[in-house]
């Protein structure tokens, strides 16, 4: 199951593991539906990567990594705290395949 993320947990979150992914959404479309499904499958297959959603409806870190309403949904990657991609082609492997390259293993470090 995913986190549900806000503003005051955003970073203890993102700082907490060496891995992280967080997907930001709008509410009500499409996308951010698809998106969520996805996200819960990377969950299972993926669990030593914390994962969490965040509804950027009203919420101020989103802006501070350029996700706006017409940026959203994306899911952000986070190593050590800090951005490394964003994936806006939903898929299971499009996400493990941010953390880590093709052909090698996501370990915590």
């Amino acid at each position: 199951m995913l986190k549900k993320l806000n503003d005051q947990d955003f970073e203890s979150f993102i700082n907490a593991s060496f891995y992280s992914a967080v997907g930001f959404y709008r509410p009500g479309t499409d996308k951010a539906d698809e998106m969520l499904k996805v996200m819960e499958m990377f969950v299972e297959t993926h669990g030593n990567v914390a994962s969490a959603e965040m509804d950027i409806t009203g919420q101020v870190v989103p802006g501070d990594y350029g996700v706006t309403e017409d940026e959203s949904p994306v899911i952000v990657v986070f190593k050590q705290g800090k951005p490394t991609k964003a994936v806006n082609e939903f898929t299971v492997e499009n996400l493990a395949n941010a953390i880590a390259p093709p052909g090698k293993n996501i370990t915590l470090q």
